[in-house]
């Protein structure tokens, strides 16, 4: 039998479904749900359609299946929060605002004691130091300050900054990279208050970030925000989930 087209696809359908009969509370954890035949039966669709839905269904953690026993609804798992890195040009782009930068510091010099721990070299070897302060239609937007190992961005010194970031850069050289990060509310130093023209009492959003691959630690950086777009921005989604999307 030729199956026929369906709005938003056959097993979006199957999906729907089901998870809505579990978001319900109808279908509860550990309960057996129908099995492909009956699903077959219900849908008009072929048993590889049904297979891959739940099989889908299964990635994203809403169901369990058990060889030679069936599906189930799994039960309730962690979750994640998920937000994408933007490139601060490409973030300012998307808004439709106009972006510059102040490039406050920038150059090669001898690691201090907690950097050369944080990269894994020698006391005194050699560094890239940037700190820019990012703009949105002439308003301070972002103070960035970034330490980047020399091997990993040998032009780094030669970056024009007007043009494009570092992280960009970055991205271009090194994109298949892990990373840390951890995200507080902040005071900020006085000077960092005053760059971001922070209002009297208001908390900055601090980003700390640090970001290696195989060979070692490539980037750490501190991003620091005030102000209403002192915000992160995501979506939640469970463990299972997050990583069939990956």
């Amino acid at each position: 039998m030729m199956e026929q087209p369906v709005p938003g696809g056959l097993r979006a359908r199957i999906a729907d479904h089901v998870v809505g009969r579990i978001v319900s509370g109808e279908w509860q954890p550990g309960d057996r749900i129908p099995s492909e035949n009956d699903l077959v039966a219900t849908f008009g669709v072929s048993r590889m359609t049904v297979h891959h839905a739940l099989r889908d269904l299964t990635a994203r953690g809403f169901l369990v299946r058990r060889s030679g026993s069936g599906t189930f609804v799994a039960e309730p798992g962690a979750y994640v929060a998920e937000y994408r890195h933007l490139d601060v040009i490409e973030e300012i782009a998307e808004r439709g605002g106009r972006y510059r930068a102040e490039v406050l510091r920038r150059d090669l010099r001898p690691a201090m004691a907690s950097e050369a721990e944080a990269f894994g070299i020698a006391i005194g070897e050699a560094i890239f130091h940037a700190v820019v302060l990012h703009y949105e239609d002439d308003l301070p937007l972002e103070l960035e300050d970034r330490l980047i190992a020399p091997r990993f961005l040998p032009d780094a010194m030669a970056v024009d900054l007007s043009a494009r970031t570092l992280f960009s850069r970055l991205m271009l050289v090194r994109p298949y990279r892990e990373g840390s990060e951890v995200v507080r509310a902040v005071t900020g130093s006085e000077e960092e208050r005053r760059l971001l023209d922070a209002a009297p009492g208001l908390p900055c959003l601090e980003v700390s970030r640090r970001t290696w691959s195989p060979e070692g630690v490539v980037t750490v950086a501190r991003m620091l925000r005030a102000g209403e777009r002192a915000r992160l921005e995501g979506r939640v989604r469970s463990i299972g989930e997050a990583v069939a999307v990956r």
